[in-house]
């Protein structure tokens, strides 16, 4: 079976369908919101395996973004399906270990271009896991910069929306 990690802003960008402030900018995206919940819907009917941490720093993230009742929108419901499914399988559960600038599991070529210690946990999991699974991201355009680098460790990024990532991405040289 398939595996995957999910960043956080996946989740919270399913929500926007029915939560979303005025002055939000990934309103205007509606291509970029269907994408998360097009994502979030295909990964749990497949039954595919989300790859988290055992000390739960990427869960504790998105228990501060989403609910537990699951709802009102698709990224609440896909946290209270990884809720009810994170221990099903030993497999999806990676042991990170922490250092004063992240984790050893992360890679080190990556050290020199300023990924964040919060983004960080997310590359140590795929990194650390035998699959390396990729990572599914939405609206962080830092991380536009940093698919070619984690490709070269073996990591895949999935942007859900391409045209957004490039259209909001500062290069950097």
């Amino acid at each position: 079976m398939k595996r995957c990690v999910i960043d956080t802003n996946v989740l919270v960008t399913a929500n926007k369908a029915v939560v979303c402030q005025d002055d939000d900018d990934v309103r205007n995206h509606p291509e970029l919101i269907i994408g998360c919940i097009e994502t979030l819907q295909s990964i749990r009917s497949k039954k595919m395996y989300v790859v988290l941490d055992v000390d739960d720093e990427i869960f504790g993230e998105y228990k501060r973004y989403m609910s537990f009742a699951g709802q009102p929108g698709v990224g609440d419901i896909f946290f209270k399906w990884i809720h009810d499914n994170r221990h099903k399988n030993p497999d999806t559960q990676i042991k990170l270990h922490k250092t004063e600038t992240g984790y050893q599991e992360f890679p080190s070529a990556m050290e020199s271009i300023g990924v964040d210690l919060s983004d960080k946990k997310f590359f140590s999991v795929s990194y650390a896991h035998r699959s390396k699974p990729p990572i599914y991201e939405a609206v962080d355009t830092k991380w536009w910069n940093w698919a070619e680098p984690a490709k070269q460790c073996g990591i895949n990024i999935v942007f859900i929306d391409e045209n957004y990532m490039r259209a909001h991405s500062i290069e950097t040289v």
